[in-house]
């Protein structure tokens, strides 16, 4: 087991890495249940007293992997929308599920973030994991702008905000921890689709509301 301390900027980051990506492997391979903080410790080949030194929790661990798969669906959809010249309210839903259908622990993440991760880990902690998230969806505005000069950044960003919320409550629908005997479970792709374009086709459509001038003669008589 590893037991050296790292000494250097570059070795602590390469030893959280390493904790995160055995925190996933294990989470992956455990149908999505949370490991314990000695069974990633043990899969990263740390000390458990050296992983919490970076981590005060597993949920922290968690919280961090999260955080980086949303950096990561950020940058997707980031690049998805810069290829083309023009794009539509379909294309940009198929860009934002994307990354969820390829990285299917994002979605499982996400389900549990709520309860099960924001909810454990310090004040600090969650603070910064929601600075991150939202900063991240504001960097996804500019490549929208485009779409309708007449929303602003705050309209896009509450936008962007509600499709992710709308995102994980469709993957929560399409990966039923129990499956009820007779019921279909719906599409995620679908269903996603069904959720996201009423907002994003409202929004892509919306008109700001222009005063239309005065006459001269309306403005001598006051009307």
């Amino acid at each position: 087991m590893e037991i050296k301390k790292a000494k250097n900027q570059k070795q602590k980051l390469q030893r959280v890495n390493g904790i995160l990506a055995a925190a996933e492997a294990l989470f992956v391979e455990s149908g999505d249940e949370l490991p314990s903080a000695i069974q990633i410790a043990n899969k990263a080949e740390v000390a458990k007293g050296t992983l919490y030194i970076y981590f005060r929790t597993k949920e922290a661990i968690f919280l961090a992997l999260l955080e980086k798969h949303l950096q990561n669906w950020i940058i997707s959809f980031e690049t998805a929308t810069r290829k083309y010249e023009t794009i539509t309210v379909d294309d940009i839903c198929t860009y934002l599920t994307q990354y969820w259908v390829e990285t299917p622990q994002f979605g499982q993440l996400c389900r549990i973030s709520d309860s099960l991760l924001e909810s454990r880990v310090e004040e600090k902690v969650y603070i910064g994991f929601q600075n991150k998230t939202v900063n991240g969806l504001k960097r996804m505005v500019p490549a929208l702008k485009e779409l309708n000069p007449d929303v602003d950044s705050k309209q896009w960003l509450s936008l962007l905000q509600r499709s992710y919320q709308l995102l994980t409550l469709a993957w929560v629908e399409s990966h039923p921890k129990f499956q009820i005997a007779m019921s279909e479970t719906p599409n995620f792709e679908k269903l996603s689709n069904e959720l996201l374009s009423p907002f994003w086709q409202e929004l892509v459509q919306y008109r700001k509301h222009v005063p239309k001038q005065k006459s001269g003669w309306r403005k001598l008589l006051g009307n």
